[in-house]
C-alpha cells in the first residue's frame, strides 16, 4: 500500500478522513494539520508534502516565476476554506471606518499583500463599492522575514502604494497609536487586540458583505486549493480524482453530521440553515471546476490588473487532467 504525505489547514469537512470513516482505495493517507500561512511558507522553501492545500494567488504566482520552474505541483478542485480573513477587520475609533465601504482613501494593514484572502478584499471592494486598489494606501504586515511573497509586489500596477513592515514593526502597534486606519489579522504573524481605541467590525456587517457579493455576482471567496505533486500523479494517473472523490464524501459526511446534531446547540436549527442557504446556496464548500472556474477566473483578473502576474496563466493548466471535467 503506497503512503500518501498530506497536509491541511484544521478544517472539519476533513474529519470524516482523518477518523478513517472516509479513505482512498489502495493508499494510506498520512494526514497531518498545520496552519495555513506556516504551512505555505514550508511548501515553498521545502516542498516535502505529496499532497497539500495552498493559496490560490500564490499559485497563480508560483506557475508565472521562472525562479519557481522546480515547484511543479498539479491542482485537484477541492476548496474546504473559504475566506473568514474579513471576519477579523480592526479599526482605529477615530479612522471613522464603519463598513468595508469606507476603506477608501484610508490606509490598511494586511499580513501579505499578495495573500489570497487580500486579494479577494480587493475584488470585492471593487465590484461591490467601485474601490480600486490605488485607492488605498497598503501596509504590508509580514516583514522580509515571514512573507510568502518575496520579490512579488516590488512592481505593481501604477498608482498603487505598498509598504512593507521593517521586522522590529507590528500591525498591532500601528493601528493603536493610529498611524493605520484599519487593518486586518491572521493567527500567527499579524495578530491584533482591540481597546484602547481599536475595535473590531461586527460579523454581521461582514456577513452582509458577504451575502451582498453573492447575490450581485454569484461569488464566494475561496482561499485555498487542493494540490499534488505531478511526479506522483503521473505515477498514479487515477489518484487525483480518487482524492476528489474521498475529500468530497468526506464533506458530505461532515455536512450530514451537522443537520443531524444542530438542534444541540440551536433553537429552530431548520431556519437557521434556511437563512444560510438564501443567503449563501445550498453547498458553501462546492467542489468540482465547474463550480469554482468564476470564481477562479476573478483571482486571475485581479492578479493580472494589480501586476502581480504578468502572464494569463490558463486556469485548466492548473489543474490534473482528469479533474478538468468535474
Amino acid at each position: 500500500m503506497h503512503t500518501i504525505k498530506a497536509v491541511y489547514h484544521p478544517n472539519p469537512r476533513l474529519l470524516p478522513m482523518t477518523e478513517g470513516a472516509v479513505g482512498v482505495e489502495g493508499y494510506r493517507i498520512d494526514l497531518s494539520f498545520g496552519g495555513a500561512a506556516e504551512m505555505h511558507g514550508r511548501h515553498l522553501k521545502e516542498n516535502a508534502f505529496d499532497v497539500f492545500e495552498f493559496s490560490i494567488s500564490n499559485l497563480f504566482i508560483t506557475k508565472d516565476m521562472p525562479e519557481r520552474a522546480h515547484l511543479r505541483w498539479q491542482a485537484i478542485p477541492i476548496h474546504l476554506m473559504r475566506c473568514d480573513f474579513f471576519y477579523d477587520l480592526h479599526v482605529h475609533q477615530g479612522s471613522g471606518i464603519r463598513s468595508f465601504a469606507d476603506l477608501k482613501g484610508k490606509t490598511v494593514g494586511i499580513p501579505d499583500f499578495q495573500m489570497t484572502a487580500g486579494v479577494w478584499l480587493r475584488i470585492i471592494l471593487r465590484k461591490l463599492y467601485g474601490i480600486q486598489a490605488q485607492d488605498i494606501s497598503w501596509v504590508n504586515g509580514r516583514p522580509a522575514s515571514q512573507t510568502h511573497g518575496e520579490g512579488v509586489a516590488q512592481d505593481l500596477a501604477p498608482g498603487i502604494r505598498l509598504r512593507r513592515l521593517q521586522e522590529h514593526e507590528r500591525l498591532d502597534d500601528l493601528l493603536h497609536r493610529g498611524e493605520i486606519d484599519a487593518a486586518f489579522a491572521d493567527a500567527i504573524s499579524c495578530r491584533l487586540t482591540t481597546g484602547n481605541g481599536v475595535e473590531r467590525v461586527p460579523l454581521a456587517v461582514t456577513r452582509q458583505m458577504c451575502a451582498e457579493l453573492y447575490a450581485k455576482t454569484g461569488l464566494r471567496p475561496v482561499n485555498h486549493v487542493l494540490l499534488i505533486q505531478q511526479a506522483l500523479a503521473d505515477a498514479h494517473p487515477a489518484l487525483p480524482m480518487q482524492l476528489f472523490d474521498a475529500m468530497e464524501k468526506s464533506k458530505q459526511i461532515a455536512y450530514r453530521r451537522m443537520r443531524e446534531s444542530a438542534d444541540t446547540f440551536l433553537m429552530f436549527p431548520e431556519l437557521y440553515l434556511a437563512d444560510n442557504e438564501a443567503a449563501f446556496g445550498a453547498d458553501p464548500y462546492p467542489s468540482g471546476l465547474k463550480a469554482n472556474r468564476p470564481v477562479i477566473e476573478a483571482i486571475r483578473e485581479e492578479l493580472l490588473l494589480e501586476r502581480l502576474i504578468r502572464n494569463p496563466v490558463g486556469i485548466d493548466g492548473l489543474f490534473h487532467p482528469s479533474t478538468l471535467g468535474t
